[in-house]
């Protein structure tokens, strides 16, 4: 695999980050409250942010690991 993921908490809540060496991408994902926010980073430029509620991300995460 020719990933890395990191995971730290923050004063605002939990974040990860996944990186993909191969592609020079990552993917951040910061709880901040009752948010969640989305950030990507393609050959070290932003390139989207996307934030939605918590209970969303839940219901998103759950649906995409039930068979």
């Amino acid at each position: 695999m020719n990933y890395e993921y990191k995971e730290k908490e923050k004063k605002n809540g939990l974040y990860v980050s996944i990186r993909d060496k191969g592609e020079n991408s990552l993917l951040e994902v910061e709880r901040k409250g009752k948010q969640v926010e989305i950030v990507t980073y393609v050959r070290n430029e932003k390139t989207t942010k996307f934030t939605i509620p918590v209970e969303l991300f839940e219901k998103m995460s759950k649906g995409m690991i039930q068979d």
